[in-house]
């Protein structure tokens, strides 16, 4: 790896210039490693993992690329892309073909703020928000320019995110012209992949990245109104903090489902009905029945892996534990103790909060979504999507069954979303104490 220091904008033009197209970029204010082995690891080698937020932010991710860029979240790279990009950790090692990107970020440093806002919901109840407001900021010092060989970084595993693209918009993937190296799992990037270190103080990479055009934050991070996959994750519900209420002022406490970083203001004084606002109610204490369901029966509450976790697919479809209940109870609703929002009802109040089996007929079962109306800080309302029915056979092995009240929105992957949960919940019941 060759060593530089660029006193000019003007030297480092012409020492990137050698390197030609064939080159990504990795922008850092600090340089980590030997001088000549730089050691740059991923965001999990680096932060540890937290399961219970990995599988929603799995989860999430896979929903947003669903519902923006079908035919993608089955793909690691990319579910692992959105997660390394708008605020989680991954297991890959993010890049540029923009040198002027990698100027960017080897010359500002990552601010974060922890913020509390008081906003209302739609109902002009008062509700405390807790958010991190977050920003790049310019400070004197050193910066470090990595160029990447981009032959050997593809032998490593080199992921283009170009096409993570949506009409009109401008995704931040997009926007910081954004690669992937990886899957790395504890270890650095090799030291094969690195063709320069590139040092200067930290206003010359800011003019040159200036001279390219990113001057702002908003430049690399892109607002929702831009970028709908933002969008998206900041529409998610919020969730009430437990513990934190005043009893002299009671005022509950809210962060978002997924605590992403804001680099732009989001403060709103009073939110539409469809923000909401989940305090932790359960059905079976605000509802007698659920929309949907012809024959009554229980709700029970299980773990929030039930809907947030994926089952392998190839597991037999018997679930003797799942029959008891319904030969006991009759219909029976999974709930968790979450609201799930699925992007085509972004602009809804409806939420997934579990799944529901309702018999149909002797040995025919159709498994749907439970779902609840929640404007603001209520649940309004309860009922049962339409699913897709299910035959058991004399071996007790569950077979999808073509109905003519069967969901008609024609996605195996939705309705394989419900059985990999109702695998969940058969575990569950067969070994609470395993979860």
């Amino acid at each position: 790896m060759q060593q530089y220091r660029a006193k000019s904008v003007e030297e480092i033009e012409t020492l990137l210039g050698e390197f030609g197209e064939n080159s990504l970029f990795r922008g850092q204010t600090s340089h980590y490693g030997e001088a000549a082995l730089p050691s740059v690891l991923t965001s999990f080698d680096r932060h540890g993992c937290i399961p219970s937020e990995m599988l929603k932010w799995s989860r999430y991710a896979k929903n947003v690329l669903n519902g923006y860029l079908y035919g993608y979240a089955d793909r690691l790279e990319f579910t692992q892309a959105l997660l390394q990009h708008y605020g989680w950790r991954s297991f890959y090692i993010d890049c540029s073909s923009d040198s002027a990107v990698g100027a960017w970020f080897a010359s500002h440093k990552y601010v974060e703020n922890l913020t509390i806002e008081m906003s209302e919901d739609y109902e002009e109840r008062p509700v405390w928000l807790h958010k991190r407001m977050a920003q790049y900021s310019f400070e004197a010092g050193d910066g470090h320019l990595y160029v990447i060989d981009k032959a050997a970084a593809e032998r490593v595993g080199a992921i283009d995110l170009a096409v993570l693209k949506i009409s009109a918009s401008r995704c931040r993937t997009d926007a910081q012209a954004a690669w992937l190296i990886g899957p790395l799992r504890g270890a650095p990037v090799p030291s094969s992949c690195f063709l320069a270190h590139i040092v200067a103080d930290r206003s010359i990479f800011r003019d040159y990245a200036a001279k390219k055009g990113f001057r702002e934050t908003s430049s690399l991070f892109p607002p929702p109104t831009e970028d709908p996959i933002l969008n998206a994750l900041l529409g998610l519900p919020w969730r009430e903090i437990k513990g934190v209420r005043d009893g002299n002022f009671s005022i509950p406490t809210f962060r978002r489902a997924l605590e992403l970083p804001e680099y732009s203001e989001s403060f709103v004084k009073i939110a539409w009905p469809r923000t909401a606002f989940f305090c932790g109610e359960k059905i079976n204490e605000k509802f007698d029945s659920i929309d949907g369901d012809p024959i009554g029966g229980i709700s029970i509450l299980v773990p929030d892996i039930v809907l947030f976790g994926s089952a392998d697919k190839r597991t037999p479809m018997r679930f003797p534990e799942v029959e008891a209940l319904l030969e006991k109870h009759g219909t029976v609703a999974f709930e968790i103790d979450e609201l799930i929002q699925h992007v085509n009802m972004g602009d809804t109040t409806y939420y997934q909060k579990g799944i529901g089996i309702i018999p149909r007929e002797s040995d025919l079962f159709e498994v749907c979504e439970l779902m609840v109306e929640h404007p603001g800080l209520d649940i309004t309302g309860v009922g049962f999507d339409r699913g897709w029915f299910y035959r058991r056979n004399l071996d007790g092995l569950w077979i999808h069954k073509r109905h003519a009240e069967e969901c008609d929105c024609g996605s195996a992957e939705v309705h394989d979303t419900h059985i990999s949960a109702l695998h969940i919940v058969e575990a569950f019941l067969t070994d609470p104490e395993g979860f």
